[in-house]
């Protein structure tokens, strides 16, 4: 029995894996904007259903090679060169592979260079910043040993009255630049690799050529996001990722790494639940994908060893062994796993696949049972001035910082707006020169949180959205979805929570960041944040 492919898809990487298999001789890594990053399935799934390509990337890696997924939301090739770019160089070893993707926003000034001296500007004109900086990302990967590789930016699914992709959505601003090519990002990546002699992949020539043949409503079905014609379903991430790994593999690139194989493969190898207080249990999700089996129809057999379980869905009874079938040669399921430890100490066990009754790989999963003995409960409730700036109570600090945006006072409540009190025009993701941020801190001991909620709500128009981050690192270079690209709703409030221990040691601070947007150029339009609600244990020394 033949199957053409077969992939349990898991994005619980945590804070310290970006993914891949750590032990690997040579690493890819993947930078660029956030049709590239990594996306919680458990959070970005059903309408909201969300993943990257480079997200999908290692779907297509085999044998011994790293794949670490740095792309950020929101990014340029300016932005993310100030942000991230110095501590990922460094990183590099000779043999690596750098994969570069960013033009989605470079487009963000109108065609045009931003301040030079601003790093936090997004903006870059084709041949000017944008060029530029792919060329600082090309030196400086080759001077650690480390092999770039140029990735034009996937098309937007946007449509003209002929049925062909618009100017816009080949990222060629033909509508402020109609008669040549002054604006036309894809074509001045092409020019830099010709004259830096370094491979390209023209993502943009081969996934329009894939929209045009799904056509307006199939490519939408398939392979963009319902909200936006920029991002992508897990679909659209994994036909993308096939994309670009067969272009590298006509060039005869990595391809003693690279597969279009037949093969069952579930990525990762290895799996952390991190800790979890005895007596409770934590549920995290993962896909269970296939694209084109052969045969078309078929049963897939999961089965998981103590103190984990399988769940049908978040709320379901565990099981020890799970069946799911396709039919029409694709498969995309949700499976949930459950840890419920009951013994202070460190688990290990395996998730297996099967098919035929035969187990083609197994997943190594791990956790650790924590005890609450000698714990002081916590909990902080802040209603929330943030113009308070800094909350201690229950031996817990919090302190609230805004960049980007400013404090007023408007109906008896304290809200958020833009500096200058309106909303830039184009945004449709996160902009990272504005946001809110929590820092969460225990000045008397180790602080294991296990919750955290809040209260989130717009003032004056229905297109307010945002999205919430967390992470241990003050650069948010490795961080977890709390919210991304939610709508918030308009005079009302929707609660969010982020439920996981996670280990706070005293001296070092948990950020949680809000970047808000609104979908189109407005002022006079506010967020409010309140209630905040911070839980877990304290163990003082």
């Amino acid at each position: 029995m033949r199957y053409s492919r077969i992939f349990i898809s898991f994005l619980l990487l945590g804070f310290f894996l970006l993914g891949g298999t750590l032990s690997a001789q040579i690493k890819i890594l993947t930078i660029g904007d956030s049709t590239m990053a990594n996306y919680d399935e458990d959070k970005n799934s059903g309408e909201k259903e969300m993943r990257g390509w480079g997200q999908m990337l290692p779907l297509f890696l085999t044998g011994d090679i790293q794949s670490v997924n740095a792309a950020k939301n929101g990014r340029s090739s300016k932005s993310f060169y100030y942000e991230f770019w110095r501590n990922l160089r460094n990183s590099l070893k000779p043999g690596d592979y750098v994969f570069i993707q960013f033009g989605h926003n470079d487009e963000k000034a109108a065609g045009q260079d931003t301040d030079p001296n601003d790093e936090t500007g997004r903006g870059t004109a084709a041949w000017g910043q944008y060029q530029g900086y792919l060329q600082r990302y090309v030196d400086e990967s080759r001077e650690r040993g480390a092999i770039p590789i140029l990735f034009t930016p996937i098309v937007r699914r946007l449509f003209n009255e002929n049925n062909q992709i618009t100017g816009q959505g080949l990222h060629s601003l033909t509508e402020l630049a109609p008669d040549d090519s002054t604006m036309n990002y894809p074509m001045a990546m092409r020019s830099l690799a010709r004259d830096l002699s370094v491979p390209l992949v023209d993502m943009t020539l081969l996934t329009q050529q894939v929209v045009l043949e799904y056509g307006a409503e199939k490519s939408k079905e398939i392979i963009y996001a319902n909200n936006d014609n920029t991002h992508l379903k897990a679909m659209g991430g994994i036909l993308y990722a096939r994309l670009a790994v067969e272009d590298l593999m006509r060039q005869g690139i990595l391809t003693n790494y690279l597969t279009l194989s037949s093969d069952i493969n579930i990525k990762p190898v290895e799996w952390d639940f991190g800790s979890q207080f005895l007596g409770r249990s934590t549920v995290k999700m993962f896909t269970l994908q296939g694209l084109n089996l052969n045969p078309k129809s078929g049963t897939v057999k999961l089965s998981i060893e103590s103190p984990f379980e399988l769940l049908a869905s978040k709320s379901g009874s565990p099981q020890k062994e799970l069946s799911v079938s396709y039919t029409d040669g694709n498969l995309s399921y949700p499976v949930f796993v459950r840890f419920n430890p009951d013994k202070a100490k460190n688990y290990e066990g395996n998730l297996l696949l099967s098919v035929d009754n035969k187990v083609y790989q197994k997943i190594g999963i791990k956790g650790a049972g924590l005890s609450v003995k000698d714990a002081q409960k916590v909990q902080t409730d802040w209603s929330v001035n943030l113009r308070e700036s800094l909350l201690t109570a229950n031996n817990i600090a919090v302190k609230a910082e805004v960049v980007g945006l400013k404090f007023v006072d408007k109906n008896n409540d304290v809200l958020l707006t833009t500096l200058d009190n309106k909303w830039p025009v184009g945004d449709i993701d996160l902009n990272a020169s504005r946001y809110l941020e929590l820092a969460i801190s225990a000045p008397r001991g180790t602080f294991y949180l296990d919750s955290l909620s809040f209260e989130m709500g717009a003032l004056g128009g229905k297109y307010m959205t945002f999205t919430a981050l967390a992470s241990l690192d003050k650069s948010f270079a490795e961080s977890e979805d709390i919210a991304v690209m939610d709508d918030l709703p308009n005079e009302k409030f929707k609660t969010y929570t982020f439920n996981k221990v996670l280990k706070i040691p005293q001296g070092e601070t948990f950020y949680i960041r809000f970047y808000p947007w609104y979908k189109m150029e407005a002022d006079d339009k506010y967020i409010s944040i309140r209630n905040v609600k911070i839980q877990g244990l304290l163990f003082e020394k």
